[in-house]
């Protein structure tokens, strides 16, 4: 996205951290409470929807549907067209009912645009006020997860298929005509028609179901008012795990056979729903809950109001098979969706600018509540990760504004990304580090009591929580959400008078020079020993006081949960690393992660880093494998900055240095009493290890995969079957290979399937390579798995130009499986295909094929991937002619 200049201000003068906002500092406009008429739309706002009665016809052995639609309008003026969403869909007649006379539309279908405009034939304009429109149509289930699509698994061996919908972004309008943008909030009355046997399931109970030759008449009770993607339906063969939480009766519905993998899930919800329920203040809108696990089409989940849906992998456990990183993987994605009945339906984004209202929320919510109902998980060091991901993005040229004015239509893919949610999460928690926990809840309470049933924006949510604290919330979350990048902060500091004085010094972090720099209102958290402070540094420089002087180590961005970074002055510096071992596990994070983003910008050397990381073997807290895991994130770029490099093998030597006696401290199998972080890291660790040419792992591997191919105990339990497999799949032969391929073939459900996958997608073979790309057009799999395959194969090293110009060849077979990608799936699939690239020519060719082939709408995924690949080549210029002589004598210090 073009990044706009207006947002980058210089500034200049100084004051102390708290003293407020500056002449000259970073003023964004705030962001104005909602107000219908100024909300960005496609189509015109002189008339609303207020009522759906939507009757489907609706049978999963079809690939059409028949859908009657009565929908009620309010005109503000007398218009001469009303304007709606379709696509795909088939007009078979329109009438406009006006009192007693019934007025037939003609409708003019613009398929570029995905309207109809809806013109009464003789002429006369309609009226102001109520009016009906009732629409006959016929429309195309999809394949891929997108509008009403196929579902398609094996039922006792036999295939067998459900209907289901995914209707945002921009789907509900293939689906049905109507008003397809967040703002226009409506009821819906659903009715489907479908053959006897199957169960219908939507987002209100049924009230009634009438049996007939045609097949059973499902409706349903009317929805609150909503926007159009929050509208759902499944219509299949389900198993129904059941349950209830305080009155609220829950499902869980799967494919038969699958019903008892749902009660992880289902123990979870029951926990979930009472936490946000305190939390907002507000009960649970609907009279019910269902959630639904999609098997082999869906990925990640939907937050359809009372029928949440889910890839089947990601919602269901099998406790024989299970580890406890797929219950954490579930429940923090359960803790998402479900934070969304609140955060996103009952108060509802105005128009996709805001929709990181939503997903920023969603994020930070699931990780509150994994916090407090799962406290074990040490999920504050685990995040950090995700977060250093986030930031190496947005300190490139590739980033954009969280709020970044009007979306596009075709570009809606591009807000939902790490800038809404990773960013937009850690924004959250440093405001809540801001005005206080308690604050920040009542503000949160009151902005949802408020906008209840009700569209929102930035600013009604700022309104709130500056009127629960009594500060300009707008002015400090504006810097944030309006423009793009991060700050770092520079610090000095001196002794005087008995106090120690930090000299703070703010400027854009970026990896290659900004042409203009930026400002924000940073909330610090400032610590050194026991003392911890809240600061706001809210100008270019800023001065902090600390009572006393001592060598204590100071910490700024104390926990790691700020989203920006730190430049210690050499004193400093030298005090944290001295003091390592004894930080707090998230401030040991946070400077591991500032450390190496320093050196990649080249404001520090590769050889200061690495001087850090040997320090990492004498922590041995919970916080370890966190710690070792950004560690072999960090190993993992420099491998790729340096494939084909002679620096290659000698940088695999110091990660294997590093890890291996990782490994060899918590053995190949589990112990007894040992926690889940453990589990987690072992798997990691073989599958590092694996990837640096560990001789001795990979081995160990190959003699795992015999015994389990021939039934043995020893082969992998489960929280490392999927490591021990990809390590097997990286240095396969052909009798391991057909192994693997022909477990994928005969995978049942999406878990095995990515498992097996992966494991041959990290072969290093190109004519076995092509052997696997080849099943992305064969009929075997399922789309999602299909369309992905190239994007495995290209991560592996060597294998990228031959994934690349397969994807090329086949784009539009590969984009056929992907869909029309409102989340901007085909737009990743030649940025996807450039795999871990540090060739800029490649990058280059790369941008112009995905301009010639999707024109704008592919040029924010392509320019990622090209940026991720230019800092990967500017690395390796600048550390080629050093970093060796710091590999030679390199050692952890144990």
């Amino acid at each position: 996205m073009k990044l706009a200049a207006a947002w980058l201000l210089a500034l200049a003068g100084l004051l102390p951290a708290t003293a407020g906002l500056m002449p000259g500092a970073f003023a964004p406009a705030a962001a104005q409470r909602h107000d219908f008429a100024s909300t960005p739309t496609t189509l015109p706002r002189t008339v609303v929807p207020t009522r759906y009665d939507l009757q489907l016809d609706l049978d999963p052995a079809r690939d059409t549907f028949g859908g009657q639609l009565a929908l009620h309008v309010q005109s503000a003026a007398p218009v001469r067209e009303i304007v709606l969403h379709a696509s795909g869909l088939e007009v078979e007649s329109a009438t406009l009912v006006d009192g007693p006379a019934r007025r037939l539309l003609r409708v003019h279908a613009d398929a570029a645009a995905a309207q109809w405009r809806l013109e009464p034939a003789d002429g006369a304009p309609i009226g102001a006020g109520s009016q009906l429109i009732e629409i006959r149509y016929r429309g195309r289930v999809q394949r891929s997860a997108e509008g009403l699509y196929r579902a398609e698994h094996r039922q006792q061996g036999r295939p067998a298929r459900w209907l289901a919908t995914q209707l945002q972004a921009v789907h509900a309008r293939g689906l049905f005509p109507g008003f397809d943008e967040p703002v226009f909030r409506a009821v819906f009355e659903l009715s489907v028609r479908a053959p006897t046997g199957l169960e219908v399931v939507s987002n209100m109970p049924r009230t009634e179901l009438l049996r007939g030759r045609g097949g059973d008449l499902h409706r349903f009770a009317p929805t609150p008012p909503m926007p159009s993607y929050l509208l759902a339906l499944a219509v299949g063969r389900f198993d129904m795990l059941e349950g209830e939480v305080d009155g609220l009766p829950l499902r869980i519905l799967t494919v038969p056979g699958k019903r008892e993998q749902a009660r992880y899930a289902m123990e979870q919800t029951r926990r979930l729903v009472p936490y946000f329920t305190t939390l907002f203040g507000q009960p649970y809108a609907l009279p019910k809950l269902d959630q639904l696990a999609v098997p082999g089409t869906r990925e990640g989940g939907m937050e359809d109001w009372g029928l949440v849906s889910y890839a089947e992998e990601l919602l269901l456990f099998d406790p024989l098979r299970g580890t406890p990183e797929r219950q954490r993987s579930i429940f923090t994605l359960l803790a998402h969706e479900i934070s969304h009945q609140w955060f996103g339906n009952l108060v509802s984004v105005a128009s996709w600018q805001e929709i990181w209202l939503n997903e920023a929320f969603a994020t930070w919510m699931e990780r509150k509540a994994a916090m407090q109902l799962q406290p074990q998980w040490h999920g504050a060091t685990r995040r950090r990760a995700e977060i250093e991901r986030e930031m190496e993005r947005d300190a490139g040229t590739a980033t954009r504004a969280m709020r970044g004015g009007a979306v596009d239509e075709n570009r809606v893919h591009e807000v939902f990304d790490g800038i809404t949610y990773v960013k937009g999460a850690a924004v959250l928690a440093m405001l809540e580090g801001w005005l206080g926990e308690a604050v920040f809840r009542r503000g949160l309470a009151a902005y949802i009591a408020e906008r209840r049933f009700k569209p929102a924006t930035a600013g009604d949510l700022w309104f709130h929580l500056g009127a629960a604290a009594g500060r300009d919330v707008a002015a400090v979350a504006s810097s944030w959400t309006d423009q793009p990048g991060l700050p770092l902060v520079e610090v000095e500091a001196s002794c005087a008078g008995g106090s120690t004085l930090l000299r703070l010094r703010q400027r854009r972090f970026m990896f290659a020079a900004p042409a203009v720099d930026a400002r924000w209102r940073i909330p610090l958290t400032v610590a050194r020993g026991t003392l911890r402070r809240a600061e706001l540094l809210d100008g270019p420089e800023g001065r902090i006081e600390l009572p006393g002087c001592d060598e204590q180590a100071i910490v700024v961005n104390a926990g790691g949960e700020g989203f920006y970074r730190v430049l210690y002055a050499p004193t400093l510096r030298a005090r944290l690393l001295s003091q390592f071992a004894a930080l707090a596990p998230g401030d040991r994070l946070a400077l591991l992660g500032d450390s190496f983003a320093l050196a990649q910008s080249g404001r520090q050397t590769m050889a200061a880093h690495f001087e850090l990381l040997a320090l990492l073997p004498q922590v041995a807290d919970a916080s370890r494998a966190a710690l070792f895991g950004l560690a072999g994130q960090q190993l993992a770029f420099l491998d790729e900055a340096f494939a084909g490099s002679a620096l290659q093998p000698r940088l695999r030597a110091a990660a294997r240095a590093l890890l291996a006696p990782e490994l060899a401290r918590l053995g190949w199998s589990p112990r007894a009493g040992e926690d889940d972080e453990s589990a987690r890291w072992r798997g990691e660790l073989i599958e590092r290890l694996a990837a640096m040419d560990d001789r001795a792992v990979v081995a160990e591997a190959q003699s795992r995969f015999v015994d389990m191919l021939a039934g043995g105990r020893r082969g992998a339990p489960p929280s490392t079957r999927r490591a021990v497999l990809k390590a097997i799949g990286s240095q396969a032969n052909d009798a391991e290979f057909r192994a693997l391929l022909s477990a994928l073939h005969g995978a049942d459900d999406d878990e095995d399937r990515w498992i097996y996958a992966g494991a041959l997608a990290a072969g290093r073979d190109p004519a076995r390579a092509r052997r696997l790309l080849a099943e992305s057009l064969a009929p075997r799999l399922p789309p999602n798995t299909a369309s992905s395959l190239p994007g495995l194969v290209a991560a592996t090293p060597g294998l990228a130009e031959l994934a690349y110009d397969f994807s090329l060849r086949h784009f539009d077979a590969l984009a056929r499986l992907t869909g029309g990608g409102a989340f901007g799936t085909r737009h990743w699939l030649l940025p996807g295909a450039l795999g871990n690239s540090n060739d800029p020519a490649f990058a280059r060719r790369m941008v112009a094929d995905q301009q010639r082939l999707l024109g704008a709408a592919g040029n924010a995924p392509a320019a990622r991937v090209a940026a991720q690949v230019e800092l990967r080549a500017a690395v390796r210029e600048r550390e080629s002619g050093r970093l060796g002589a710091v590999l030679d004598g390199w050692a952890p210090r144990r």
